[in-house]
């Protein structure tokens, strides 16, 4: 079962009791008023009935309202803002797609953007849209109340909040009361008016009552619902007159003996036992409470104290998840505690293992603690120390280390591996490696040493190597690690086999980084595992398409997404990498020239990218989309694009994507007839020898042949082959499929220009064979015209017959045949531009040479185009030496 980060029932509005009393002005109150102003306070001790009130008004309202039940655990900011955009989600799902819904998709958001990001997206609303936060008095952290206070100085008009707590919350409410944008209903508004109490006593007492005495009990209890319901329980058990029975209010200091006397000991002893121990529990279901009572009918149990109205309120409308009223709780842990406290400590131990079971962490480790359970709460930090510190939840992590009690710190060192690790996810590595040393040197004096202790520490002292990128000491530590470490562990051996990978990969050893992910997915039971699949698969999906195994890394990176779509609620990666992996799909798409798909995926990603400011993602982004641009015709448009692309090259050092920079740059030269800028770029590459010293260069290589052998000289074709062989050699070497095949389409070229049309066809037939079972189709059709004619002759000689069809067929614009001869000659004049213009020459300096204007010479070009069949000069030229019109 997948870990839920959020819990469901915190975003539904509670059902209503059945003992429910319609509290008609208050709702005509919150129904006019709350549209009226930005923050709505319902404030009161407990007890009052004020999520009663909040959810019976939230169930009726014509306003759509987003509901979220506060605990302890949403102190933390990030949590908080998630939960809020979970309970927007709730009433509005096409709130996914906005920019909050994107930012919101990736690990560790920026604070601000987010925030910003509510209030714009906010302020499209037209309709109202109220966030109602419930038991909002367990929110104490700074971070959270800021930024809470920053959305409501900053509302949109259609957004509101309605907070309810038993005290006013830490905001400037002074600054919205004099601004009149605060709503208050406090105590006095929420006690039971006569008739209201009248009402709620005849549903537990019926006609028996009279007015008098339900006049009594409200004088006395003051109109406090809960005193009311426990006197109605203390009537109705003991069958007593009113007079002869004490009545509890809201001021009185002796509940807990009420509750006792008059409400508890009257029960059937199966209940008050069942009541008794599960009042530890914060959240009921009928499975946890059979494991912590023994009670296997604990469904029918549940649903009978909600009949008798013992303070059980349900969470869900299926009434699967419950709670206890905090009064009722607190008196009941009170008294189990009270009774044997060693009772107390075994309830919380069979509760802990039954949410770590359910993976619920948080819930299990809390549960650990208070029983007394080291072996247990040890087991949750380390299944789960992974995912909280990659996914930056390094409060939650301290949160934990902070609760344990000091004398397990002595007597387990293996927690201060833990500890190690919340140092060198923040950066301490020196902190980090002398906390490894404390606990290794007090496991050798506790004389209690065991190979899977001593394993652990290894392990964490391999990831502190592979962060380091020391792959040599990285792999020593590893293999003592994993020889010591149990099988079944969960945690330190797959974190292992997934740093290895990644320490492999950043090296370029790709086989090794391969075999070392595939070592962590045998794994995918582990929680950490899951957690970061996204990034294996997306690991593995980059390093199948080096090899040019398009199906593999498609597969993989469809895997990534849907892991990343399974995680939504907390995020396995962070947003740039979510876009990385939507663009790197994108590209595959694009070869296998389903272009809607494609730019659908680069949208996506794209948008990932600049939201989250990585340039990486955001180069192979725009270098992706200039090249539709220029599939689609539209150079200007991909020129602005690699414009956007050129300072982030300049600015980083990514070796591999200024390859592919070059390429795209050379692209846009030949569609825009820029062939002298191309050569100039390709005779630099030649004279200072920087492709071949430059790592992963093997992009720029492949563009610098391709502009050779649109050069066309004998010269040239010379150097095109020769640079094509030693990358035929090397990427054979390296595994490089894709390298391979583009590199045997231009050879191909190559001898196609030197009129040697066995050797063209020969390298094209082994292009293809390498390329039909992975489905290239764009690496051929983006080569142009001459690709698209000796294609045709290959379809001539009856090569790979409906493969080569498949790659026609994309073509848009390719003559339906090769001609040896024009159907309309070129004119003298047009030859003599023809000549000209393959020699590199502007319009104007043809002009200058033929003592012509420029607009002249814009007209017999396009006369040539025309003749020759082609779009751009580059075309023209290489067609016009395949007619043998060029010398």
């Amino acid at each position: 079962m997948a870990s839920p980060s959020l819990l469901a029932t915190k975003l539904r509005i509670p059902p209503q009791p059945q003992w429910t009393v319609a509290r008609v002005a208050l709702l005509e109150t919150l129904e006019e008023k709350v549209p009226l102003h930005r923050l709505t306070l319902v404030t009161a001790p407990a007890g009052y009935g004020k999520t009663t009130l909040a959810s019976e008004w939230a169930q009726q309202s014509v306003l759509p309202v987003a509901w979220l039940s506060l605990g302890e655990g949403e102190n933390h900011l990030e949590r908080f803002l998630r939960y809020l955009f979970a309970a927007w989600k709730e009433v509005d799902p096409g709130v996914a797609e906005s920019t909050l819904g994107v930012l919101l998709g990736g690990q560790m958001p920026e604070k601000d953007s987010v925030l910003a990001a509510f209030t714009n997206v906010g302020s499209k609303r037209d309709e109202h849209l109220v966030f109602v936060l419930d038991d909002f008095h367990l929110i104490d952290e700074p971070s959270v109340l800021a930024a809470l206070a920053f959305l409501l100085d900053h509302l949109p008009p259609a957004l509101h909040f309605v907070l309810c707590g038993r005290g006013e919350p830490a905001l400037p409410l002074a600054r919205y009361r004099a601004r009149r944008q605060l709503l208050e209903i406090r105590a006095e508004d929420l006690r039971f008016s006569r008739d209201e109490a009248r009402a709620f006593l005849d549903h537990f007492m019926g006609p028996v009552l009279g007015r008098e005495d339900a006049d009594r009990l409200h004088q006395q209890t003051g109109g406090w619902i809960a005193g009311l319901q426990l006197a109605a329980l203390s009537l109705r058990h003991h069958n007593e007159r009113l007079a002869d029975r004490p009545v509890v209010s809201g001021r009185q200091r002796f509940i807990a003996d009420y509750l006792s006397d008059d409400v508890l000991a009257p029960l059937p002893q199966t209940m008050r036992e069942f009541l008794l121990q599960t009042s530890i529990l914060e959240r009921l279901c009928a499975p946890l409470c059979a494991a912590v009572t023994g009670y296997k009918a604990s469904q029918a149990m549940l649903e009978k104290l909600e009949g008798e109205s013992l303070f059980l309120t349900p969470l869900d409308d299926s009434r699967k998840w419950f709670r206890y009223h905090p009064l009722f709780a607190e008196f009941l842990q009170a008294r189990l505690e009270q009774r044997n406290p060693e009772e107390v400590k075994t309830l919380h131990r069979v509760a802990a293992r039954w949410h770590l079971d359910e993976e619920l962490p948080e819930q299990a480790f809390e549960h650990a603690v208070a029983g007394d359970d080291a072996g247990c709460a040890i087991e949750v930090i380390e299944r789960y120390l992974g995912i909280k510190l990659t996914g930056g939840e390094f409060r939650q992590v301290q949160a934990w280390l902070d609760a344990l009690p000091e004398q397990w710190l002595v007597d387990y060192p293996v927690i201060n591996v833990a500890r190690a690790a919340l140092f060198a996810y923040t950066g301490a590595v020196e902190q980090c490696i002398r906390c490894l040393d404390d606990a290794e040197e007090r496991i050798v004096q506790s004389g209690e040493e065991t190979r899977a202790q001593r394993a652990r520490i290894t392990a964490m002292r391999c990831f502190v190597a592979c962060f380091q990128n020391d792959l040599a000491q990285a792999e020593r530590l590893a293999a003592r690690a994993l020889r010591d470490l149990p099988e079944e562990n969960q945690s330190f051996r797959p974190g292992v086999y997934g740093a290895l990978g990644d320490t492999y990969r950043r090296h370029g050893r790709w086989e090794e980084a391969r075999q070392w992910y595939l070592k962590a997915l045998e794994l995918a039971h582990a929680p950490v595992v899951r957690f970061q699949a996204g990034h294996v698969f997306g690991a593995l999906a980059d390093l199948a398409l080096r090899q040019g195994r398009l199906h593999i890394a498609n597969d993989f990176w469809a895997k990534a997404l849907a892991s990343v779509a399974e995680q939504a609620y907390q995020p396995t990666l962070p947003l740039p990498a979510i876009g990385w992996l939507y663009i790197r799909r994108g590209e595959i798409l694009y070869e296998w020239n389903q272009l809607a798909s494609a730019r659908e995926h680069l949208s996506q990603g794209l948008e990932r990218a600049e939201l989250g400011g990585d340039r990486r993602a955001m180069i192979a982004g725009y270098l992706l989309i200039a090249r539709l641009a220029l599939t689609e015709g539209d150079s200007e448009q991909a020129g602005a694009y690699l414009e956007q692309a050129r300072p982030l090259v300049e600015e980083v050092s990514f070796a591999e994507w200024t390859s592919a920079f070059e390429r795209r740059q050379m692209e846009l030269w030949l569609a825009e007839d820029g062939l002298r800028a191309a050569i100039g770029w390709a005779g630099e590459m030649l004279a200072s020898g920087e492709l071949k010293q430059r790592p992963e260069s093997e992009l720029a290589q492949l563009a610098l042949a391709r502009v050779l052998i649109v050069k066309g000289d004998s010269l040239a074709l010379e150097r095109a082959q020769q640079y094509l062989a030693a990358l035929l050699e090397a990427a054979e070497a390296g595994g490089r499929g894709g390298v391979v095949v583009e590199a045997s389409a231009l050879e191909a070229l190559a001898h196609w220009r030197r009129g040697d049309s066995a050797a063209a066809l020969t390298s094209l037939e082994q292009a293809l064979r390498r390329a039909e079972p992975e489905g290239y189709v764009r690496l051929f059709v983006d080569l142009g015209l001459p690709m698209g004619r000796l294609l045709q002759e290959a379809r001539v000689r009856g090569v790979m017959p409906a493969y080569v069809n498949r790659l026609l067929a994309a073509y848009s614009d390719l003559p339906s045949a090769t001609q040896s001869s024009l159907p309309e000659p070129l004119t003298a004049r047009e030859q003599e531009v023809l000549e000209l213009l393959a020699a590199g020459l502007t319009n104007r300096e043809i002009g200058e040479e033929l003592v012509i204007s420029p607009q002249t010479v814009k007209k017999h070009t396009g006369n040539i185009y025309g003749k020759l069949g082609v779009s751009n000069r580059t075309e023209a030229v290489a067609y016009a030496r395949e007619l043998s019109l060029l010398d």
